[in-house]
């Protein structure tokens, strides 16, 4: 328990690094599009500047993971997998320099980009909640999950904007992009819904407000725009900064949100940590046995008068809503059905971090056997599914235990 709480201590400052590095991956994505989209290089130099800030983040977050690679304790399944993960990490990030290079020459479309981006970030959010797996308490699992939905959902949010920016940067949006969009722009509502219901009240009401009316009813606008206009009617190019920057305003304000959630997470993480240490120190000194009956009581009495002088000195650990007037078994049964339905979501969201990493795999493997690209790879995957009536997963770990028998691209 106390190894396990050291390693998730250490993993919440790769979450925070992490999230960040995210955050820049999902502006350069954005402006990516808008240079790509536009038939000018007035976004040239906006990129530039992007990457450098994105590399800056990039610094950062390969410290704090190489301390993660060489202090990991997790066990060997879990560890494996982890590995696993952070070797792709580490790949997609070397073949960062040459992914902005087929951009700044235009050698690529801005669909093809946008899913080289969305790739990138979705290997670094499932490497860091894999790392993050290992966790036990109901509470810190309860905001792992929340953090989890939370980054989804902003991420959805980071492909609206970049959606949005190749229509208004092109002049034009078709009617499977409309559909997109409007998909993107569902189910990011969905994942933080899923947050509220979560995490703390603080964070609850800071996302039902953000963010501020002006931005939000500016951004309602353009959406309505982009999805009402018809395939054949012209957009005004000269919306596309002015709809980045409301999705900016918009990401930034998820953003805030997410490293206030980090912060919770990384100081019940060190509280509960503080609490195992002193259990495990009592227990190993005889204290517990050793004090007079009137010591404990004292002890009992200080427990549940105060908190004693380290814990005030230390990061509050967050608290969770619950009804305050119910009986003591009315709360007992409330939290046994909240632990509940958190367990079930976090076995929810390991499988589908599974499911995608066994698609993404087998993706991999169409792409180097047979020469495909990646677009094309996904449909072979999807369309064999249909044609079976199976699931696009069961497809792709029958392709991947049959790996050997899949004839290579011939020339």
């Amino acid at each position: 328990m106390v190894a396990e709480l050291r390693q998730l201590a250490q993993t919440s400052r790769l979450l925070h690094t992490t999230t960040a590095l995210v955050h820049q991956l999902q502006r350069e994505r954005g402006l990516t599009n808008l240079f790509l989209g536009s038939t000018t290089d007035e976004w040239r130099e906006a990129l530039t500047q992007q990457t450098a800030a994105t590399d800056r983040e990039r610094e950062g977050f390969t410290a704090e993971l190489d301390a993660i690679d060489s202090g990991m304790t997790t066990p060997g399944l879990q560890r494996a997998r982890l590995l696993t993960d952070i070797a792709l990490v580490h790949q997609g990030l070397q073949a960062l320099p040459w992914l902005r290079e087929q951009v700044l020459e235009r050698r690529c479309s801005a669909r093809w980009a946008t899913q080289a981006y969305i790739r990138l970030i979705q290997t670094l959010l499932s490497m860091v909640f894999e790392a993050a797996d290992a966790a036990q308490d109901p509470d810190i699992s309860r905001c792992l999950v929340a953090l989890f939905h939370l980054a989804q959902g902003k991420e959805l949010a980071g492909q609206e904007r970049a959606a949005g920016a190749l229509a208004f940067a092109r002049g034009s949006i078709s009617a499977d992009e409309q559909r997109h969009l409007q998909h993107l722009i569902d189910a990011q509502q969905r994942s933080i819904e899923v947050v509220a219901t979560l995490t703390s009240k603080e964070l609850a009401d800071a996302l039902a407000n953000l963010p501020d009316a002006t931005v939000l009813a500016k951004l309602e606008r353009f959406r309505r725009h982009l999805l009402s206009s018809g395939t054949a009617a012209r957009l005004n190019s000269s919306c596309s900064a002015a709809w980045f920057a409301a999705c900016t305003a918009r990401l930034d304000a998820l953003r805030r949100v997410e490293e206030q959630l980090v912060q919770e997470l990384r100081a019940l993480s060190e509280h509960k940590l503080r609490q195992a240490e002193r259990s495990l120190s009592e227990l190993a000194t005889g204290d517990l046995d050793l004090r007079s009956d009137e010591d404990a009581w004292k002890d009992a009495a200080a427990f549940f008068a105060a908190e004693d002088e380290a814990a005030r000195s230390a990061a509050p650990a967050p608290s969770w809503p619950h009804g305050s007037s119910a009986c003591v078994l009315e709360v007992i049964e409330a939290q046994s059905r909240q632990l509940q339905q958190v367990t079930a979501e976090l076995e929810r969201v390991r499988a589908n971090l599974q499911e995608r990493r066994l698609i993404e795999r087998a993706k991999g493997l169409l792409m180097a056997r047979q020469g495909l690209s990646e677009a094309d790879a996904h449909r072979r995957l999807r369309q064999q599914a249909m044609n079976q009536g199976r699931r696009l997963v069961d497809v792709a770990q029958a392709l991947l235990a049959s790996a050997e028998l899949l004839p290579a691209d011939r020339p």
